[in-house]
């Protein structure tokens, strides 16, 4: 039996739309299964202006352009994709601001990852540049394996590969250190 021409045309039209639509529904259900739930923020905080208090009092003021929330995760933690600003409050009401282009923080240990053009200034205008500063916040404890420089009131700059610290700064183990020091006579 011969077939015309247009009824050869609609069945290789009509298989070969078939297929295409098989295909596209295969590759749409593996996209789906890569993708878990816990692989997606289960919130999105947007121009975060966020201000902490303890007893009553002012202690801290957290900026962020944007916060994403993974508590949802086994190691529940909250990222700040585009940088955060902390300012940070003293009982006397001095401000010492913590900036960085990207954190993440760690609910269960209390552990801050701050990462690129970490820059402090401290209220006593010492000023600490890193690329990299962890911030152990159940400890009061800030400590780097990266390079870093500090900028000291008295005019003193110190250049070294790491240190570790208490929140106050006033104790301070810095290693491989270079830098000029201003003395008086």
């Amino acid at each position: 039996m011969c077939k015309s021409l247009p009824h050869i045309i609609i069945n290789f039209v009509t298989a070969f739309a078939v297929t295409l639509f098989f295909s596209c529904q295969s590759k749409r259900n593996n996209q789906n299964r890569s993708v878990s739930i816990e692989d997606v923020p289960i919130g999105e905080i947007f121009d975060v202006n966020l201000k902490y208090t303890d007893s009553g009092r002012l202690t801290a003021v957290l900026k962020a352009p944007k916060i994403l929330d993974f508590t949802n995760q086994n190691f529940a933690y909250h990222e700040f994709p585009d940088g955060v600003v902390l300012d940070l409050i003293d009982k006397e009401g001095k401000i010492s601001v913590v900036k960085a282009d990207y954190a993440i923080s760690y609910r269960e240990t209390g552990l801050i990852d701050m990462q690129g053009n970490v820059d402090i200034k401290t209220a006593d205008s010492t000023h600490l540049k890193a690329k990299q500063l962890y911030w152990n916040q159940n400890n009061d404890w800030i400590f780097t394996d990266q390079p870093y420089t500090s900028y000291l009131p008295d005019g003193a700059i110190n250049q070294a590969d790491g240190f570790d610290a208490n929140q106050d700064f006033t104790i301070l183990n810095s290693r491989i250190n270079e830098g000029v020091m201003v003395i008086d006579e």
